[in-house]
């Protein structure tokens, strides 16, 4: 690492508290981060993150003017700044199991109590800088990887080394403005695919639990209607991903999906059974199916269809585990 371009870095960072702001700034001007902008309201942030280009973001979760994980979430998704792989640093005096749970799923890379030391802040700034965990991406997450090692042996999930221009910066190498942009196009089009892959599965898996229990006129619960939101979500978020692409054909197999699925949310735990109804359930999974064949060209259906088995197996054990008490509900 090279401590003299420490000036190089651009950090962003933001507190309610005026003395927290002090703090942090000492702090960072003495180990040479010297290129500094401050903010204290999220309206502040979101000004200065889209034109300030920076390498990383230090902010509290309790600023005012809205709402902080869906902040990072949005800027994790490209609807906010021009890098959706920006390092975020977050601090709290909360350590609430569900707090730092949904902080942490918005996609920010840390998470720092209060009160911090001077050491404590300058030692996370470096670790995620030079020892940055690889990015996962599902149907409902972007952002740093959080499993154990022993999870993602066992998963097939790539992982995506994202472009950190902070840790260019600090370890010497030549990364300016135009190589950041041609790096973030690039990995913008790695995780756009990953994305529609990811949500493609969501679609099937969902459709093979939920179907069947239509299909068998069973009514359906809170847990099913989460489901098939989730469904819903997914195949929204491929018709917007597909729009303007190759693949915006893809974006009428999604409409004929949404129209039932959108009816049978919006009946909820009321629902009439029909013989009509029963042909849209057929239609709902084969559509289903057909949306993760499309994304997945060179799988075999019947493995395709074998790999949303063994992730419903795992998905109702898990839950069964839950119920049970063996490990905790998230």
């Amino acid at each position: 690492m090279h401590p003299g371009r420490r000036n190089e870095v651009r950090i962003l960072y933001g507190d309610a508290a005026p003395g927290s702001r002090l703090l942090y700034r000492q702090a960072m001007i003495g180990a040479g981060y010297n290129n500094l902008r401050e903010f204290d309201s999220l309206e502040n942030f979101t000004d200065l993150v889209a034109v300030s280009q920076p390498d990383l973001i230090l902010m509290d979760i309790g600023l005012p003017g809205g709402d902080v994980p869906q902040i990072i979430s949005d800027l994790r998704h490209g609807k906010l700044g021009i890098n959706p792989y920006l390092p975020v640093i977050l601090t709290t005096w909360e350590a609430e199991r569900s707090v730092v749970r949904r902080l942490m799923d918005a996609g920010a890379d840390d998470l720092l109590v209060k009160p911090l030391s001077t050491k404590a802040l300058l030692d996370r700034l470096e670790a995620v800088a030079m020892h940055r965990k690889p990015f996962v991406v599902t149907s409902d997450y972007i952002g740093p990887d959080r499993r154990r090692a022993e999870a993602r042996r066992e998963s097939n999930v790539p992982l995506f080394d994202v472009p950190n221009p902070m840790r260019a910066k600090l370890a010497g190498e030549s990364f300016d403005a135009r190589m950041m942009q041609q790096a973030v196009m690039l990995m913008n089009e790695q995780i756009n695919q990953q994305r529609l892959r990811a949500s493609a599965f969501r679609i099937a898996f969902v459709a093979a639990q939920i179907v069947p229990q239509y299909k068998a006129q069973t009514m359906p619960d809170a847990h099913t209607l989460t489901m098939l939101r989730d469904l819903i979500v997914s195949t929204e978020d491929i018709q917007r991903r597909v729009a303007g692409t190759e693949f915006a054909h893809v974006a009428q197999i999604c409409e004929r999906l949404l129209v039932p699925a959108r009816e049978m949310y919006q009946r909820g735990e009321d629902f009439i059974f029909t013989a009509e109804w029963q042909k849209s359930f057929e239609l709902l999974k084969s559509l289903g199916d057909a949306v993760l064949a499309f994304f997945h060209p060179d799988r075999d259906a019947s493995l395709l269809a074998s790999e949303v088995a063994v992730a419903i197996d795992r998905f109702q054990a898990r839950r069964a585990a839950q119920a049970a008490g063996e490990i905790p509900a998230v």
